[in-house]
């Protein structure tokens, strides 16, 4: 079974949070190894009962689509100290997964769906956006390395989905016109390639993460 370049990096940033889980202890960040473990091993068995049986594994992903959204909004959360930008998390968020689990009663959680996935591409951009915000707001967080390791992850999730809102809101027309590059869609390319940039940011962001002077919680 060949592996995507994806695992590679998702790989590399779970050995990089596991080699650091000392310094992470007691603090959110560590959620990360756990988070990390499951969506290798996941995509991993889908990737071979897929290759080697000819396995239906679209529902894999919509759920690893549906918990990642979940995981990065926590992240957010934990990150943010204003109740007002904790609770447009928490009600985005919500909102999202509640519309989507809805859309998915109604019809199939084995069929993929272009538009729940652009949109919660919009969601992670929002997201990514708004930590951006909440960090401009505070001079003194530019001092603090925790706070430091915050933006790279907020870059890496708003590299990852501003790629997958504007692939999948194409889907259709990358489709019809048979749009590739190095012989695979561009909608298989473009989420893979960017998640390079995701994994390759949260590694740096828990390498340089250092424990904030005052708790979040």
């Amino acid at each position: 079974m060949e592996l995507s370049i994806q695992h590679y990096f998702e790989f590399l940033s779970l050995l990089i949070s596991v080699i650091y889980i000392g310094k992470l202890k007691n603090h959110f960040l560590i959620t990360f190894v756990p988070y990390l473990l499951l969506i290798l091993v996941v995509e991993l068995i889908a990737k071979y009962l897929a290759v080697n049986f000819h396995y239906k594994n679209i529902w894999v992903y919509n759920l690893i689509n549906l918990l990642s959204h979940s995981y990065y909004a926590f992240i957010f959360y934990c990150f943010a100290r204003q109740k007002v930008h904790r609770k447009v998390i928490v009600v985005l968020t919500i909102t999202y997964i509640v519309a989507a689990l809805t859309y998915y009663l109604f019809t199939s959680f084995y069929e993929f769906n272009n538009v729940i996935i652009s949109t919660g591409g919009v969601l992670g951009i929002f997201l990514a956006c708004l930590h951006f915000y909440y960090y401009l707001q505070n001079d003194n967080y530019v001092h603090e390395r925790h706070f430091l390791s915050g933006l790279f992850i907020a870059s890496g999730v708003l590299i990852f989905y501003s790629g997958i809102a504007i692939c999948f809101s194409l889907y259709n027309y990358i489709r019809i016109n048979d749009l590739r590059l190095f012989g695979d869609p561009l909608y298989r390319v473009i989420p893979r390639s960017l998640s390079i940039f995701l994994y390759l940011l949260i590694s740096i962001a828990i390498i340089i993460w250092k424990r904030p002077t005052k708790t979040l919680y």
